[in-house]
């Protein structure tokens, strides 16, 4: 039986847990930077990938440390703002469209915090695996999160 050098383990981490990395740099990163993000992701978690010991699913530690990456990266560009972009082909109805555009431009103006649980909010994200990620309490998280659902109820209304 082989034994599996680090390299093979990352690269086989990193296969299947893409989509996580991806969802998150798309949320967060400006148009035309997502593989910016997405390569300042790989190289933190290549960085302490020593560092995952086990106690949480191996996706949940991917999420959080891209999730990390993507803040302390925006802090570091300090864009003007943040674009949540997307594609609908032009069969799509105008409609669901502009809804679209409204709930995203809404999500842009939440703070990181808030914009990151309302993302593992709708990724389905159990409120252990959401405090596990952002380091907060279950109970903070709740509070949070229905602040943050709150805000954006707020931001449509307005």
């Amino acid at each position: 039986m082989k034994t599996q050098t680090r390299e093979e383990i990352f690269t086989e981490a990193v296969l299947a847990h893409r989509n996580i990395i991806y969802k998150v740099c798309y949320i967060y990163a400006p148009k035309g930077m997502i593989e910016d993000y997405y390569q300042e992701v790989l190289c933190n978690l290549w960085q302490n990938f020593d560092q995952f010991d086990g106690r949480s699913k191996r996706s949940t530690w991917i999420y959080r440390v891209a999730l990390y990456t993507c803040i302390s990266f925006i802090r570091r560009k300090r864009p003007a703002s943040i674009s949540l972009s997307f594609d609908l082909s032009s069969e799509e109805d105008s409609s669901l469209k502009e809804q679209l555009e409204e709930l995203h431009s809404v999500i842009n103006r939440l703070g990181h915090l808030d914009r990151a649980l309302i993302l593992l909010w709708l990724e389905g994200y159990a409120y252990e695996e959401m405090a596990e990620i952002t380091g907060l309490t279950q109970s903070n998280v709740a509070v949070k999160l229905m602040r943050a659902k709150n805000k954006i109820k707020e931001m449509f209304n307005a």
